[in-house]
């Protein structure tokens, strides 16, 4: 190769190079920001009986799960999870772990209504809950996620939930869980208790 070709080779890659890091700093077409909403905080209080015939949880265990998934979705930052009617020692494995949630989420008022809760600007955001997405959700949290879906779910504000869960009784091999979802997230908390530990 000649001294010459080296250099348009060069000068190449480095227009190459240029031109990718332009693109990559250029704000994505069709990927606009979510305009802000008006919404108000709307307290929830939901009493979560886990009953699963794959995986089993403590009451501990199943708490920091669902705590896992309430954060994942947008709850206030100073939503609670405790144990409930635990008979069962800490860390043992129970039959019907139960947990209680108190948690606040932004909802939109119906056009003409006053607000019934502390006003807060929101935005849409998506999730995805899928194995390792969040992080410490695994493939054995197939049923979990299907009944946050069902029972907890719905009390936050969503849109285009797309949900692609299969999970199968007493193993794990074959069970797969995606469920995907925009929901409205509060950007600027309410001060408030920190949440229990």
């Amino acid at each position: 190769m000649s001294l010459e070709d080296f250099r348009v080779r060069v000068a190449s890659c480095w227009s190459l190079l240029l031109g990718s890091a332009f693109l990559a700093l250029a704000p994505a077409r069709g990927h606009a920001v979510e305009p802000e909403v008006d919404a108000a905080w709307k307290r929830h209080e939901i009493e979560f009986t886990y009953m699963g015939f794959t995986t089993r949880y403590s009451c501990e265990g199943l708490r920091d799960k669902v705590r896992l998934l309430m954060s994942a979705s947008g709850a206030r930052p100073d939503f609670e999870v405790s144990t409930r009617s635990c008979a069962s020692r800490p860390g043992q494995v129970a039959d019907f772990p139960r947990v209680r949630v108190i948690f606040h989420a932004p909802e939109i008022p119906a056009t003409g209504s006053r607000v019934a809760g502390d006003p807060t600007p929101a935005r849409w955001r998506r999730v995805l809950l899928g194995r390792h997405q969040p992080q410490d959700l695994e493939a054995g949290d197939c049923e979990l996620v299907e009944q946050f879906e069902d029972r907890v779910l719905n009390a936050f504000t969503t849109r285009n939930v797309a949900s692609n869960i299969n999970c199968i009784p007493h193993q794990l091999a074959g069970s797969s869980f995606r469920l995907e979802y925009e929901v409205l997230v509060g950007l600027h908390p309410a001060a408030g208790p920190n949440p229990a530990r």
